[in-house]
This record gives C-alpha cells, sequence and structure tokens, in this order.
C-alpha cells in the first residue's frame, strides 16, 4: 500500500466528507477516512460504504485514491473491494482516470467504475462518477 504524507493525507479525508456529505439522504452513509476503522465489510474498511435507507444491503463501495495512491501497490485492495458485492467506485483525481483504468484492466479488475474529482476555479471540489 502507498503511504500518503500529511498533507495528502488531509486531502484524501476531504475528499471523503465532500463525498460522503453530498450523497446523505439518498443512502445511508459510512466513512472510515484517516485510515478509522468505524464500519467494515467483512474485514475491510472501504473509504465509504453506502446502504439502502433502513436496510444494511451494500449499494455501493467508494474506495478514494490520491495522486500517491494511483498506482499498483493499491491493487490488492481493490480487488477485494471489488468482489464485497454492490458497486465499486474508484473515485480518483480526474487527471489519473485513464492511469486507474489502465491499471485495473492489466489486473483483470473489471467490476469498478470511476468516479473523478477535481478542483475547480472558484477552488471548489467537483465530483463526476461514471
Amino acid at each position: 500500500m502507498a503511504i500518503r504524507n500529511f498533507d495528502s493525507q488531509t486531502y484524501h479525508d476531504r475528499v471523503i466528507d465532500i463525498a460522503a456529505g453530498r450523497l446523505t439522504g439518498s443512502f445511508t452513509v459510512y466513512t472510515n477516512p484517516g485510515g478509522q476503522q468505524r464500519t467494515r465489510i467483512g474485514n475491510l474498511y472501504p473509504d465509504i460504504i453506502l446502504t439502502q435507507i433502513g436496510n444494511n444491503t451494500v449499494q455501493y463501495i467508494i474506495e478514494v485514491e490520491t495522486v500517491e495512491t494511483v498506482s499498483h501497490s493499491e491493487v490488492q485492495q481493490w480487488k477485494q473491494y471489488s468482489t464485497l458485492g454492490g458497486t465499486f467506485y474508484l473515485l480518483v483525481p480526474s487527471q489519473l482516470r485513464e492511469k486507474a483504468e489502465t491499471i485495473c484492466r492489466t489486473y483483470g479488475i473489471y467490476s469498478v467504475k470511476f468516479g473523478t474529482y477535481w478542483v475547480d476555479a472558484q477552488n471548489v471540489l467537483q465530483l463526476n462518477y461514471e
């Protein structure tokens, strides 16, 4: 697993908070920022877990990656998350979308969807899910 420096980890956790906040209301949202282990699926702790409101059935698993962690060192984790049920999204910086997909395809991870994030001209974090 790649290691993030303090600034990168802080940014990662900000992306988790913003992404989760935008999904609240449609789903029950669970988060595991900063390596926290608050909610799990089996023995794994994805960054964001979404279930139906009033039901614990996993609908979506979202793993947030940063510039440092869109890499081959994350492949085992991505493989595990892609088999947990629900739809697995890899949320990556927009400029690394193609690289993330290439890594996934190289290692046979086909049950993954991609989301991207970037900061716009007004310094607002934008998210896009495919």
